[in-house]
């Protein structure tokens, strides 16, 4: 508590109050007036220490030297008697505004590289009110990734931005452009940004019930050296300037108050910062439909960049920063929304889940479609399917028809294959760092074991370099991919579909990958280091975090051997259980795969029913905690559902054990399947990296073994086979959220370390 000896401070800062006093304005609306009172006699007040809360990001995490903060005010002191710096440097009063519960608000610019400290203090005497500590990195990042990839490839040119800087980050300027959706549903430049537009100009209606003229504004630039695109209805007569200052301006009746980030799939490697058009914004795509402009015509703010698409490189914490980085630029630029919603899918869909895992805050609501818990729990099933293709192909001779195959995989199948196959391409990739590339990566800078063996690796495990570390035996990122101990086919064995020499001949040659992702006669052995940081740095979803709205939705296409498998769905649901005690914050909606004029708009119906689910959860100001209060508040809306062919909703509970039990009208509609590690005995949750083992045990199994059967099987598995009743090696929990990875690989701290 502050008290009377503040009466006597320090000459050196009442100079600096004086300094303030001439800055205030004249009045008028909400800005105060930093002047000086008449003097008084009498003694100065005893307050409590107050607060400054920055509003646009962590204090710890501020970029671009911009800052949107919150000032407390004690109670008994008004605006007018409190003066703010920033580094002993006045902030002019009209940068400041009365928020409506009586706090002062506004942007602080000009913040210096590194620490920075703001202050608020009482005029009278000079006593401090309140002050905080922020940091500042520049917006090309990084603030919390740990090192950007080097060489980066800038494609602002190819993005529409003009040519990249010759030297230093990937950044540019922001510019903006104007269009507007025709009656015709098309979207074209506006021509004039003066009265009267053109005759053909639409309308919109926003989720808020205003109906708006369906004008567009899109700021582009990069943030994070990524090229970002921010889109949002607005008046260019009077466009949105400058909000947080007292002569500024806020965005029109169009914005409903809302931010909207769209995240897009793919897995592959990086080092450039990917390119994206103008027209982004409003040519939305789930995988199911595209070019669809939904959250932009109700109203919300749609934010999209090339380090939301997992196809320009795999690192879900690079994703998580450009996320952050984004929202921060968005609350100084436009205002803090009321709440944001991510959406995206398939690749998308891992960033989603880990981004509000490990850096909870940035989303208050996600929407993961055609969805993945993450990347890292997928890839051991997903790189078993270049093994077991390899073993069929190069290894035996016998037959091994689609029905064997699948029921080795576990993976829906067609006539002609199962989504193992379709899966190849991820599946002989990120495991081989010459694999993967975009075409605008040089060749000649690529990794070559022979030609270029100190060029870019492109394998999973590099492009997150900063989570595993290096691996001191070759040099290069530690690899933790491992498939020892693993049985395959064994759910296919003790069914009876396929025989005991089919199953000891798959499991003697089916072998495993170098450092290189080549195949050797040897099963891969994953890294113990790289395996424990997965989990310790969140590259595994493990749900701890996830209480957040979650509206998972997919359309069915286990049948038409797929990767966007329906059983993944279920993984995230065990998981959510496993950690949480409960899934109810997550809703689960299926649709046919076939697309049909039936099929409901998913993005329209995900983002307006979040929107309802969100409004609920403001609204309710009990003590509940948050985790309950989601679930108590999930509106009628968000109840699990699937839509037959006719379009009908049926609603019914998503379980495990209805699913596979096929219970509901909907399980039997869309059965679920499975992949490699479950059809070897592995559990739903999938989230085992590496397996406990155990000693071969001839009384597990439903089939019987000859005596020289059972010796080949423990030849086969000298150490023992996979215990999946018992953890991973080395499965432990996240170590915290808001890590901060360091500048040496393998190395990170918590936020306030």
């Amino acid at each position: 508590m502050f008290n009377r000896s503040f009466a006597r401070l320090a000459a050196g800062a009442s100079c600096v109050l004086m300094a303030l006093a001439g800055c205030g304005g004249g009045g008028g609306g909400s800005s105060p007036l930093v002047t000086i009172p008449p003097p008084s006699s009498d003694a100065q007040p005893i307050f409590t220490a107050s607060s400054i809360q920055v509003l646009s990001s962590k204090s710890e995490m501020v970029t671009g030297g911009n800052a949107v903060v919150d000032i407390s005010l004690p109670e008994g002191i008004g605006a007018s008697q409190v003066a703010v710096t920033s580094n002993g440097t006045a902030v002019p009063n009209a940068d400041l505004q009365i928020s409506e519960t009586g706090t002062l608000r506004g942007l602080i610019t000009g913040l210096k590289d590194g620490q920075n400290e703001l202050q608020a203090r009482y005029i009278p005497t000079g006593a401090l009110v309140a002050s905080v500590k922020v940091k500042n990195s520049p917006s090309a990042g990084p603030i919390f990734s740990g090192p950007h990839q080097r060489p980066w490839i800038c494609e602002t040119q190819a993005s529409g931005l003009g040519a990249p800087p010759a030297t230093g980050p990937c950044q540019v300027e922001p510019r903006y452009d104007w269009y507007y959706k025709n009656t015709s549903g098309i979207f074209v430049p506006l021509p004039s940004l003066a009265r009267p537009f053109p005759a053909d100009l639409a309308q919109t209606a926003t989720i808020d019930n205003r109906t708006v003229d369906y004008i567009v504004r899109v700021e582009s630039g990069t943030i994070n050296e990524s090229i970002y695109r921010i889109a949002i209805l607005d008046d260019p007569t009077n466009p949105t300037s400058k909000p947080w200052a007292r002569e500024g301006k806020k965005p029109g009746p169009g914005w409903n108050g809302k931010l909207y980030m769209h995240f897009t799939g793919g897995a592959a490697p990086a080092y450039r910062s990917g390119s994206n058009d103008v027209s982004a914004p409003w040519r939305l795509s789930d995988s199911i439909i595209s070019n669809k402009d939904d959250p932009l015509a109700l109203g919300f703010a749609v934010a999209i960049a090339t380090r939301f698409t997992f196809g320009t490189g795999q690192n879900d914490v690079v994703s998580a920063e450009s996320a952050a980085m984004m929202k921060e630029h968005f609350i100084e630029t436009y205002g803090l929304p009321k709440f944001t919603i991510g959406l995206g899918p398939s690749g998308a869909s891992m960033q989603l889940h880990l981004i509000a895992q490990n850096y909870p805050g940035i989303f208050d609501g996600i929407i993961p479609d055609r969805s993945f818990p993450d990347n890292f729990s997928i890839l051991g099933d997903v790189v078993d399917c270049a093994l077991l293709q390899n073993y069929y192909t190069t290894k035996t001779t016998a037959t091994w028809d689609v029905s064997k195959r699948a029921a080795v995989d576990g993976h829906g199948k067609t006539a002609m294959q199962t989504a193992c196959t379709t899966w190849l391409t991820y599946s002989t990739q990120w495991q081989d760092p010459a694999k993967g590339f975009s075409a605008v990566v040089p060749a000649s800078i690529r990794y070559n074991a022979t030609t270029n063996p100190t060029g870019l690796r492109g394998d999973i495990w590099t492009s997150n370099i900063n989570s595993f570390g290096t691996d001191p035996a070759t040099g290069f990122a530690r690899n933790g991919f491992d498939n020892v101990g693993i049985q395959y086919g064994l759910q296919a064995l003790n069914a009876g579909q396929i025989t005991t020499e089919e199953f000891l001949d798959l499991n003697e040659k089916v072998g495993g990958l170098d450092i290189d992702g080549k195949y050797v006669a040897t099963r891969s052995s994953g890294n113990l280091t790289a395996i424990e940081n997965a989990y310790r740095t969140g590259r595994m979803n493990s749900s701890s975090n996830l209480t957040l709205p979650i509206i998972n939705y997919r359309s069915y296409i286990d049948d038409k051997a797929d990767v966007h498998s329906f059983h993944r769905t279920f993984a995230t649901m065990e998981r959510l259980i496993k950690a949480n005690g409960t899934r109810d914050n997550m809703a689960v909606w299926v649709i046919p795969g076939t697309g049909t004029a039936n099929n409901p708009n998913l993005i329209r119906l995900g983002v307006t029913t979040m929107n309802e689910w969100l409004e609920k959860i403001a609204a309710d100001k009990s003590p509940t905690p948050y985790a309950k209060k989601v679930i108590a508040n999930r509106p009628d809306s968000a109840t699990d559902a699937c839509w037959d062919t006719n379009g009908r909703r049926i609603n019914e509970p998503w379980t495990t054990a209805g699913a596979l039990g096929r219970q509901t009208t909907c399980a039997q509609l869309y059965p679920v399947n499975g992949d490699v590690r479950l059809a070897a005995g592995g559990p739903r949750t999938g989230d085992i990296l590496k397996c406990q083992l155990k000693p071969v045990n001839a009384a597990e199994y439903r089939v019987s073994f000859t005596p020289v059967e059972l010796d080949r099987l423990n030849a086969i598995f000298p150490s023992g086979v996979c215990d999946w009743s018992k953890p991973g090696l080395n499965q432990v929990k996240p170590d915290a959220d808001w890590l901060v990875f360091g500048e040496v690989p393998g190395t990170w701290s918590g936020l306030a370390q």
